[in-house]
């Protein structure tokens, strides 16, 4: 097997894990097994490196964050949480919880807008209401 076979920088470069092998013809049924084994050895490389390629790009959105919260789970979504951790798809619990939260809220983007719209519709009515009562003050 080539040394670059599994190397996750070279995916297409010869010899990657994509990169049809040099088969060795002694008959149609030994091709037919090369080449189920080169396929299952591919997806097995490839499914293999799909934790760590989820792992480093949500790494790189998580280190943005600059804000604590202490929250409390249900033992559902606790289990959950650790079961990601465990899979090896994050490297703490902190860094599961802050990606399911970016994503639930990436998820509900309508609700947040609405939300936003009649908070904007409120701070207008109180504008409004302060200055009907006081003219004078500051909006």
């Amino acid at each position: 097997m080539n040394e670059h076979h599994n190397d996750p920088n070279q995916p297409n470069a010869a010899g990657g894990p994509l990169t049809p092998q040099p088969q060795h013809q002694s008959g149609a049924g030994s091709r037919a097994g090369e080449t189920i084994d080169e396929i299952t050895s591919t997806l097995r490389d490839l499914f293999s490196r799909v934790p760590d390629t989820v792992s480093k790009a949500v790494e790189r959105a998580i280190n943005v964050r600059d804000t604590t919260v202490l929250i409390r789970l249900s033992d559902e979504s606790s289990d959950k949480v650790d079961t990601l951790v465990s899979a090896g798809v994050f490297k703490s619990r902190a860094e599961a919880a802050s990606f399911l939260i970016e994503e639930g809220i990436k998820a509900q983007a309508s609700l947040f807008q609405r939300i936003q719209d009649k908070l904007t519709e409120i701070e207008k009515l109180r504008a409004e209401l302060r200055t009907s009562i006081s003219p004078e003050m500051p909006q």
